[in-house]
């Protein structure tokens, strides 16, 4: 039983220190809801003026822009 207890008491506190390890590192959700929401408002206007006569190159450059804001989230959420 003592050794038992010893192992749950080891296992406390690691979980105790990863806890904390967690709570001091980069909290990135903020950066990535408005990384996301920026995605979404130039996937938007990219695809408006995508449709619009006269405008398609603009779309388009709207549109890799948007996609390179939604490759730096990816990389914040998997990398960080």
């Amino acid at each position: 039983m003592g050794d038992a207890n010893k192992m749950l008491e080891e296992q406390q506190k690691e979980l105790e220190r990863i806890r904390a390890k967690r709570r001091r590192g980069v909290n990135t959700d903020k950066l990535r809801k408005a990384l996301n929401i920026i995605f979404l408002v130039l996937a938007i206007i990219g695809f408006s003026f995508y449709f619009v006569k006269g405008y398609r190159d603009t779309g388009i450059v709207i549109i890799v822009i948007g996609m390179v804001v939604k490759i730096i989230e990816f990389f914040i959420r998997f990398m960080m």
